[in-house]
């Protein structure tokens, strides 16, 4: 009889431990927050590439643009529980252009989206996830508001997502190679909306 009080007692205050710890992670895991976005640097960069340098371009890895971008402003957003994700950009425009004709604008570029690149590092393979396309304005200004269906690997491990903005849509047909390459990337990554 008093082994079994000590068992309930001993399961009742694991449960209670489980109970009480578990909001409190879940209230500061639940949320990551990309305080900047940035241009690409290094024109036809590969995110989601494995160790040994391989990936299939747009289903486990994205590749960047042939020319850096640059961007004035920007944020994004996401809620893991939930799937909600929001983004802002402002100013996201060529900064490095063979011909000089088309730095300081967004080119051809006439939507873009979001791309959440889950489990970017070894091991596992990469997913992406990809938000509506939204309008980039001639001056380079973009946002998105909603929801994205999350797979395992993005809720397993959310320290392990990259962020980025790549290109959805061209009003050029012969430049529609452009089409899911990224010209933009979150950066400052944090799980807190405060400095």
């Amino acid at each position: 009889m008093r082994f079994s009080r000590f068992l309930v007692l001993g399961l009742l205050s694991v449960f209670g431990l489980l109970a009480t710890t578990a909001p409190a992670r879940a209230d500061g895991n639940n949320k990551l927050i990309w305080k900047r976005i940035a241009g690409i640097v290094v024109p036809g960069s590969l995110v989601g590439r494995r160790l040994d340098g391989s990936c299939d371009v747009g289903v486990d890895c994205a590749e960047g643009t042939p020319a850096p971008w640059t961007v004035t402003d920007g944020r994004a957003e996401l809620d893991l529980e939930h799937g909600r994700i929001e983004f802002s950009v402002k100013g996201l425009v060529v900064a490095g252009d063979p011909t000089f004709a088309n730095i300081g604008t967004t080119t051809v570029v006439t939507m873009v989206k979001g791309t959440l690149v889950c489990n970017d590092t070894e091991p596992g393979v990469p997913e992406l996830v990809d938000t509506d396309p939204v309008a980039l304005s001639a001056t380079g200004n973009a946002s998105f508001r909603g929801r994205v269906d999350l797979p395992v690997s993005c809720l397993n491990e959310p320290g392990d997502i990259v962020f980025l903005i790549r290109i959805a849509d061209v009003s050029d047909p012969d430049r529609g190679f452009l089409i899911d390459e990224w010209n933009a990337f979150g950066a400052v990554r944090t799980n807190k909306d405060d400095d």
